[in-house]
């Protein structure tokens, strides 16, 4: 089907879906077991929602002293995101930054609050290894249907997950299964997208499992201009979860997850279609094994232990490299936690150990770089929630971690949280962080005969603070609000450098926040969302990070529901993206403006059958969320890796 009939059709399909919405309506952690959704007829989400992700036990969002966003399950169904990427672009303080829409697993960087060194947790269990980001992990939790909800803690949080939580954290928390179900789904959709998968699920004698297998298949794309855009993915995921009840106190848990694909990507931008396309291969394996143990009416304990593996490999080409390169990453990880929490009264302590090894390999155009080194962290920690009165809570800990590399650190972090009236609450925060330098920037050899190695063994760990203040308030009738102020300081910021990676000094950053949720009725609710960050230059790069971070941006959704039919339009607007305005290479994005907008559609056949409908960039607007516009050896202006431009899904999901 050539690119104008797929929009026609595409037109024809969303304008007959607004008709009928616009008529209508005129007619983790130890304790994630006991945190239950609160849920209503259209949004699952309020600020009553038990959250855990900021103080690693469960309070009500409005008295988490923090400003978290949640995205239900609920949510994910109806929105029909593909992957977790597209959920948390709708998420207000988070920002996308992907080139490889397929699935390169290095492709993409999530930014929260300015800083791309962002925590992610699944089921309260850490994610990130060393040299590895947060974006680097989003495939591996492809199954979406088996999320209870997703915890976007946006804010400084090293006192209770350590390093590379200096924006933020993601808390992916799991379904647990209760009645006996298979799902199987199938979709199809624009630039080859399929999508296939299997479920089974259930609960008996104690024993809970969901077991899911996925296939997920893509070609090359268009973007919003017509170019065509080398692109592709040939995935398989498996998601397998085990539960037993050991006692009516205790609860075992083992999780498995395996990922594996094959990619290609554009190996240069949009202007420059002629070269070939990179090739990649993702492999990662993940097993957890969780126990929750309640000890008494006062007293909890939480032991994980995890193994996993990353390996990546790719093979580019670019005009430095004429012939070709390739690259390749491999690190074996364990961890082990224990995590102990007591009521004393109006103190509620937690206090906790963590020991993480990593091992990572690295080859560089087929030469060593890193031969097996291992990195080892310890820690502890301590915090206590104090209930002064009724109205003030005060939250203080503090976290020591020794480092195989750097040494020792120390994190701190206190909060102050006051009802102002029964529906409107306050808070002011301190939090340190650190963030410790990953293997490549520490040991990296240079092996293509220069005379500088890229690594530098005597990197100082970075480090720093963030204050933030910040308000929430339920007006009553489904209104709700909230708002928040950081202000950040960062201090030896590893950055690049005459050829070697360096402390390259201070940075300043800081932002606000403001979100307006509202329900209507038992069918209709709409929220709002605005975001404004700030981040200073540095030796090492310019303003809002080379520019990839916008000054400004909007995040607008509409939700309908009924018993059988629901859709949502969700629309994300970015402002201000200019890179470098001196820049001699002229323009820096093809667009520094630009509204994107997405449809969903459920129409629930039957009890057990659904089909969907899911339209990306509904007005094909073309726009570019990576630039290497400033790399002036890499050529000029318009060197941008083009997002894809107006397309569908349509699948269908049956249980039995």
């Amino acid at each position: 089907m050539g690119r104008t009939g797929s929009r026609k059709k595409l037109g024809a399909t969303v304008a007959a879906a607004l008709t009928f919405a616009a008529l209508y309506p005129a007619g983790g952690q130890v304790f994630a077991a006991e945190a239950e959704s609160t849920q209503d007829a259209v949004s699952e989400h309020s600020l009553d929602e038990t959250v855990v992700t900021a103080t690693r036990t469960p309070v009500q969002e409005l008295k988490a002293n923090a400003n978290i966003t949640v995205i239900t399950g609920k949510d994910l169904e109806k929105r029909h995101y593909t992957d977790l990427t597209q959920a948390l672009r709708d998420v207000p303080g988070v920002t996308v930054n992907q080139y490889a829409p397929a699935g390169y697993n290095n492709s993409t960087k999530f930014y929260i609050n300015g800083s791309e060194d962002v925590v992610v947790l699944i089921d309260g269990v850490k994610q990130n290894y060393a040299g590895g980001s947060a974006a680097s992990l989003a495939s591996a939790m492809k199954d979406l249907s088996g999320i209870d909800r997703i915890e976007v803690l946006r804010g400084s949080a090293s006192t209770l997950y350590g390093s590379d939580a200096k924006g933020g954290v993601i808390n992916i928390i799991t379904k647990k299964a209760k009645n006996a179900k298979a799902t199987v789904e199938a979709a199809y959709g624009s630039f080859g997208k399929q999508l296939y998968s299997v479920a089974y699920e259930g609960s008996e004698n104690g024993l809970d499992w969901r077991l899911k297998y996925q296939k997920d298949k893509s070609n090359d794309f268009k973007d919003g201009h017509g170019n065509e855009v080398p692109s592709g993915l040939d995935a398989d995921s498996v998601n397998i979860h085990l539960g037993k009840d050991l006692s009516k106190a205790s609860y075992l848990v083992f999780n498995l997850r395996t990922y594996k694909d094959g990619d290609r990507y554009q190996a240069l931008y949009e202007k420059q279609q002629g070269w070939k396309q990179n090739r990649g291969r993702y492999d990662h394996f993940d097993a957890d094994l969780i126990w929750n143990a309640k000890i008494d009416d006062t007293s909890k304990n939480q032991m994980v232990l995890s193994r996993s593996r990353y390996n990546y490999n790719i093979f580019t080409y670019g005009t430095w490299t004429p012939l070709g390169a390739s690259y390749e990453m491999d690190v074996y990880s364990w961890k082990f936690s224990d995590q102990y929490d007591k009521r004393l009264g109006d103190h509620l302590l937690t206090t906790g150990v963590d020991f993480t090894y990593d091992d990572t390999s690295i080859w560089n155009g087929g030469r060593v770089s890193i031969d097996g080194r291992s990195l080892v962290n310890r820690s502890v920690y301590l915090q206590d929630q104090w209930n002064i009165t009724p109205a003030l809570k005060l939250i203080g800990g503090i976290r020591y971690d020794s480092n195989s590399a750097f040494g020792s650190h120390t994190s701190p972090s206190v909060s102050l949280g006051y009802y102002i009236t029964p529906k409107t609450h306050a808070y002011v925060s301190y939090s340190g962080y650190f963030l410790t330098p990953t293997p490549y920037q520490l040991y990296a050899k240079n092996t293509w005969g220069g005379p500088i190695d890229p690594g530098n063994p005597n990197l100082k760990a970075e480090s720093g603070n963030t204050q933030e203040i910040g308000i929430a308030h339920d007006f009553g009738k489904g209104l709700t609000a909230t708002a928040h102020y950081y202000r950040r300081h960062s201090k030896d910021r590893i950055g690049w450098s005459t050829n070697k990676y360096q402390n390259v000094g201070d940075e300043d950053a800081h932002g606000w926040d403001l979100q307006l949720a509202k329900r209507f009725d038992s069918h209709v609710s709409a929220r709002l969302g605005y975001t404004n960050t700030h981040v200073d230059a540095t030796e090492s790069r310019e303003a809002n990070a080379d520019g990839y971070l916008p000054k400004h941006q909007w995040n607008i959704g509409i939700d309908y529901r009924n018993r059988a039919f629901d859709s949502s339009l969700l629309v994300r607007g970015v402002f201000d993206r200019v890179g470098v305005l001196s820049d001699p290479l002229g323009k820096f994005f093809p667009e520094n403006n630009y509204w994107v907008v997405d449809l969903a559609i459920n129409y629930k056949i039957m009890e057990t059958t659904k089909v969907y409908l899911k339209v990306n960039n509904l007005f094909d607007q073309f726009y570019a969320e990576h630039s290497n516009a400033r790399v002036s050896w890499w050529g000029g202006a318009g060197q941008w890796w083009t997002a894809p431009g107006g397309s569908f899904v349509i699948g269908v999901e049956h249980s039995f």
